[in-house]
């Protein structure tokens, strides 16, 4: 599923790309003296939609591997009763402090252990290394959002200097740009960690 969805997004991105260089064609064929200041502006902002396309790519590269190793994790059989733990007591998820372990607690864990014949204590280290690894991950995902969010308002820039100059079609085609970013913001939107810090294998709808 999240290969199909990685697919759509690279779809996206070279339609980005197909439509930016459209617009700028568009803009060299008209006679001038020089290039106006829109044309100015749009190169500006193709340019900064190349680093976003690079950083929304890697985000996607990164979350494709993460996810795999959440599946790998969730498939284990004794997943789920430890995720129930896991619900029960927060403090073992969080991974920045080190939760403390109440006899109620011990009493869950071993029990556990001892049924599935696993050390509780690795379980809960892989677990809370995937949560450190989302968490760097929405971070990144956060980043490429805000500056996929500055490319649009370039671009928004591009449209109202071509519709003051009368120039309809080139204002109608950087629009486009602009609906179309809208659509890689909602896709980068749809992934968000679940309830134990972790990404799943597909987009939240």
């Amino acid at each position: 599923m999240i290969g199909k969805t990685f697919g759509c997004v690279t779809g996206c991105i070279l339609l980005i790309a197909s439509i930016t260089g459209c617009a700028g064609l568009q803009g060299r064929g008209r006679v001038t003296a020089g290039p106006s200041q829109a044309e100015v502006k749009l190169v500006e902002a193709n340019k900064a939609l190349d680093a976003v396309n690079e950083q929304s790519s890697a985000f996607y590269a990164q979350l494709s591997s993460v996810t795999a190793e959440v599946s790998e994790l969730r498939s284990r059989p004794y997943w789920n009763r430890f995720e129930q733990i896991l619900l029960e007591y927060p403090s073992l998820r969080d991974p920045d402090n080190e939760a403390e372990i109440t006899p109620d607690m011990e009493s869950r864990l071993s029990e556990w252990s001892l049924k599935w014949k696993t050390e509780w204590e690795q379980t809960l280290e892989d677990y809370l290394r995937l949560v450190d690894k989302c968490t760097i991950l929405e971070a990144k995902k956060l980043a490429a959002r805000e500056k996929l969010f500055a490319v649009q308002a370039k671009y928004l820039a591009v449209v109202i200097m071509e519709a003051s100059a009368g120039h309809e079609k080139e204002a109608k085609e950087t629009y486009s740009v602009v609906e179309a970013l809208d659509k890689s913001s909602a896709e980068l939107d749809s992934y968000q960690p679940d309830d134990l810090g972790l990404y799943s294998s597909g987009p939240r709808r």
